[in-house]
């Protein structure tokens, strides 16, 4: 993905150092939710938290990876970016491969601090520092597996395995963030006869991690352990009527599920400093399980003319997913300080959220070949749904008078979103050997619906109550008698002074969201290796939904006030001129859109004359605009209309760092094969810094609206530094003398050192206040081999 033209990723990936953890990124201004994961043809994206990966990967166990930022065929349903996985299978000959990969700390620069002292030892002073930070670390980490693959009955029945096992350790600060990776493949293709062929695929991908969300601001006890594997089960069949006719059939079932239990306890109660932005304690937790069933059937045909040649595809696809989570914070509740003082109590039941979405789509397409224009057409049509199943919660353990124990018999809102997706391409030879092409496509996507996308009934949703909050006793924890006042915060949809009530929420029919695309491209071949080009890109989101209080997106609903905020001084926001209803409204949210305009340059060398290469340069304009009824608080709808996409990052360390938001990025990586085999590679990459924005958290507003972030700034005012950084490679091939290869190699990350600075504390009115949070890890050296007989 980093390398990908286009894509921006929320984290830097030095030497393997964000190898235990999903990133978040997104391509040429698509919304991140509709990314789409697919593995051997099975859409396998989590639905319960659309467009991330439901599992990690042994990326040697792949014969091919493609990423698809824009252009998709009807057969995929979104315009987001497409990550298509297609694994390995056996042949006629038996073969094996294995591999061994060790980066070590002693051989990584430290940029910040020993991590095993504390002590600096970089470039930065503790003044500049976030208390505690000495900057990220790598402990150690071991890659390995292996593979094997052959024939059991000679051109009938082949199989194929691997295994392959990652053990990450590292420190944020001198706080241990450790990940394993365990991945299984199994694999038996069966050629029942010459024209069917019967394709059976299991993995089991585990990931357990100690430490998840070390930061910081994130202490130990705050961290989570987490636990879940992830078993896959694709059968397939393929079967070939004749020269011109395909079709196949597969059934995918993805067992999702997986556990967040923090360090601190889950009897524990949580603590937040909102001075400091420091957590403490405990934190929240999370039990989840996400089954995901597919069911495809898709068809290929070739129509031949004398003068116009038809390619047409086609298809039909069923999805399900289940989602049951538990999750809420430890001990029920959060003790809120700002800068150490004691002001408020969070008390916040324990939620079960169960629900499913359902989608059936249809798709055919088809590609019309005369002369030197190519001509590609299709439609496709998408039916989803969103249902709340049964679900019930215990009474709350720090104030079962306030929520009692819950039960919910579950809500079908009784309508779907159908959407009909046009997408059209033309390509036209312009040199008449095909040397030249121009290219223009046209399309309108629709959004992926969650699973829980229409989940708002919900009685067991984990209500939340905040109160001031004097602690008489100085223990730092919230007990009975120590809350008090008429209530700052009281979540929508439930009435304290009747807690068994239906939840009151209201869920008006709406549309699925959409993307309007246009590319148009021009690509030269300058020989028959090297090539160059060019794409302008636009992109259009909108239609998009919310779940608002009601009448809160009526601009005369919110007043200005002006508050004297200490640390910083009078700050003017928005609150609401009277009562905020006690229920949310969900609908199609107009008056909002996001446009994105970029310009894609590109060059691609094929392997030949010993070397290859491609490197591309983006420059992109994203915005957000907004209209009347297309926002509800207006304190920073000033400082956000007509600015670019804030895209906050999940990475570690990185609150308040909005990724996506580079305007120009440069990345190139290239291979050249040297005598006696010997070969050197290298990527490089170069971006505008993401966006800080600079905000004062206010003071608590009337009629319980809570606290906001009001922007001081327009939005992008204030960047990070530019980033950049090189990775190296060199190996040396050794030939085993005609039974395989062995490769001997050695990579070097971030090898000019960079210590680029990768997020600050963005909080004006903290006393951490423009305090480093993460610097990007030092140089980084890593040793391999890998082994291939045949």
């Amino acid at each position: 993905l980093e390398h990908t033209a286009g894509v921006q990723v929320d984290r830097q990936n030095i030497g393997g150092s964000e190898g235990g953890q999903q990133s978040q990124f997104t391509g040429n201004g698509a919304n991140p939710n509709d990314s789409v994961w697919t593995y051997d043809g099975a859409e396998v994206t989590d639905m319960a938290a659309l467009g991330a990966s439901p599992m990690y990967y042994d990326f040697d166990a792949f014969e091919e990876i493609s990423i698809t930022t824009g252009g998709n065929d009807p057969s995929v349903q979104t315009g987001g970016v497409r990550i298509n996985f297609v694994t390995k299978r056996g042949s006629n000959q038996w073969r094996a491969a294995g591999r061994f990969y060790i980066t070590d700390g002693d051989l990584q620069a430290d940029n910040v601090g020993d991590p095993e002292t504390g002590e600096l030892v970089g470039d930065f002073t503790q003044d500049e520092l976030f208390p505690g930070y000495i900057g990220n670390s790598i402990n150690n980490i071991k890659d390995y597996g292996g593979e094997l693959g052959g024939p059991v009955l000679r051109d009938r029945f082949f199989v194929w395995g691997s295994f392959g096992y990652q053990n990450i350790k590292q420190k944020v600060g001198l706080t241990p963030d450790n990940t394993q990776l365990q991945n299984w493949h199994a694999k038996g293709n069966w050629h029942l006869s010459d024209k069917a062929v019967l394709n059976y695929t299991f993995v089991r991908a585990n990931k357990t991690k100690q430490g998840r969300g070390a930061a910081a601001n994130r202490p130990p006890e705050t961290t989570f352990d987490q636990e879940g594997p992830t078993p896959l089960h694709t059968g397939k069949l393929q079967y070939t009527i004749d020269d011109n006719n395909y079709v196949e059939g597969s059934f995918n079932y993805t067992g999702l599920g997986f556990s967040l239990t923090p360090k601190g306890g889950v009897e524990n109660q949580v603590k937040v400093d909102l001075g400091t932005g420091v957590w403490g304690n405990s934190f929240y937790f999370l039990d989840t399980d996400r089954p995901l069933y597919n069911v495809r059937l898709d068809g290929n045909s070739y129509i031949a003319g004398s003068n116009i040649d038809h390619e047409l595809k086609y298809g039909y696809s069923f999805r399900d997913a289940e989602v049951t989570s538990a999750w809420g914070p430890g001990g029920g509740a959060v003790a809120v300080f700002f800068n150490g003082t004691p002001i408020e109590a969070w008390l916040i039941n324990p939620a079960l959220d169960h629900y499913r979405g359902r989608r059936n789509s249809v798709y055919a397409g088809d590609t019309i070949s005369t002369g030197p224009v190519t001509i590609n057409a299709g439609l496709r049509f998408d039916h989803q749904t969103s249902v709340s199943l049964p679900s019930a919660t215990p009474a709350s353990p720090i104030a079962p008078d306030v929520f009692p124990a819950q039960r919910f018999d579950g809500f079908d809102p009784g309508f779907a979103w159908n959407s009909l997706s046009p997408r059209f391409g033309i390509t036209y030879d312009v040199s008449g050997d095909s040397s030249t092409i121009v290219r223009l496509t046209a399309a309108r996507y629709y959004s992926q619906m969650s699973a829980g996308e229409l989940h708002l009934k919900n009685t067991t949703f984990g209500p939340e109550i905040d109160l001031n909050w004097n602690d008489l006793n100085g223990n730092g924890l919230i007990d009975p008698g120590e809350a008090f006042g008429p209530p700052i915060f009281i979540s929508a949809g439930f009435d304290p002074d009747n807690p068994n009530a239906p939840n009151p929420n209201v869920i008006n029919e709406t549309d699925a969201p959409w993307s309007n695309e246009i590319i148009l491209g021009v690509e030269h071949e300058i020989s028959r290796s090297f090539a160059v080009g060019a794409n302008f890109i636009y992109r259009k989101n909108g239609n998009f939904t919310w779940a608002i209080r009601a009448g809160e997106n009526d601009p005369n609903f919110w007043v200005p006030v002006t508050q004297n905020i200490a640390g910083f001084g009078d700050l003017t926001v928005y609150e609401p001129a009277g009562p905020r209803a006690g229920f949310l409204v969900y609908q199609q949210r107009g008056g909002f859109d996001t446009q994105y305009r970029g310009v894609e340059l590109f060059l691609t060398k094929r392997f030949a004359d010993r070397w290859m290469a491609n490197a591309s340069l983006t420059i992109a304009d994203t915005e957000q605009n907004f209209d009347t009824g297309g926002f509800t608080d207006p304190t920073n709808i000033a400082r956000l209309d007509g600015q670019q996409i804030p895209l906050q990052s999940g990475g570690s360390g990185r609150s308040g760092t909005f990724f996506g938001s580079a305007r120009w990025f440069l990345k190139g990586s290239a291979m050249y094969q040297l005598p006696k085999a010997f070969s050197v590679a290298g990527f490089f990459q170069v971006r505008e810094g993401y966006i800080n924005p600079q905000f004062v958290q206010s003071n608590n507003r009337a009629f319980r609206a809570g606290r906001v972030n009001a922007f001081i700034e327009d939005f992008g005012d204030t960047r990070l530094p530019t980033y950049w950084d090189v990775d190296l490679r060199a190996e040396k091939t050794l030939d085993l003398q005609g039974h395989g290869r062995l490769h001997l190699i050695v990579d070097a990350f971030n090898v000019f050192n960079n210590d680029i600075v990768l997020a600050r504390h963005n909080q004006v009115n903290s006393a951490n206040h423009n305090k480093i949070r993460e610097v990007v890890e030092g140089r980084t050296v890593r040793f391999g081999v890998r082994l291939i007989l045949r």
